[in-house]
């Protein structure tokens, strides 16, 4: 499956990874097993890995329509949203920085963009105990 999610223990956060050409589609139906696993918890950060994602096919649109869709589960339970991109090259940092430009005019998440796993997970250990 082009994107797949595993529970960290440390930092507690859920990692997903997006591989080769992923829709929204794809996005949607991960986040919904997600949500019915027994380890779900909204409180938990992500970690978008999107190293290998293939963003030829993305734009603004796409980006948008993933956020109003977080947004929709995370505003109606006024828990924070946090997440750690991880995108290590240019066009992956240009559709990040996007995202994070949304979350950033947001009241319900906030977003960091790296170059690494390690520094996404040291953001999230760092945030962890200031989040409400």
């Amino acid at each position: 499956m082009p994107v797949t999610y595993e529970i960290l223990d440390a930092p507690e956060a859920v990692l997903a990874r997006y591989t080769g050409v992923v829709t929204l589609s794809e996005i949607t139906t991960m986040f919904r097993n997600y949500m019915r696993d027994d380890c779900f918890s909204l409180s938990r950060p992500h970690i978008a890995d999107i190293r290998d994602f293939d963003s030829k096919n993305v734009g603004f649109a796409e980006i948008y329509s993933l956020f109003s869709m977080y947004g929709r589960c995370y505003s109606e339970t006024g828990e924070r949203m946090r997440v750690a991109i991880i995108a290590p090259n240019e066009v992956a940092f240009g559709m990040s920085r996007i995202f994070e430009n949304l979350t950033e005019q947001s009241d319900w998440a906030s977003t960091a963009i790296f170059e690494s796993l390690d520094d996404a997970k040291s953001w999230i250990e760092a945030n962890t105990s200031t989040a409400s």
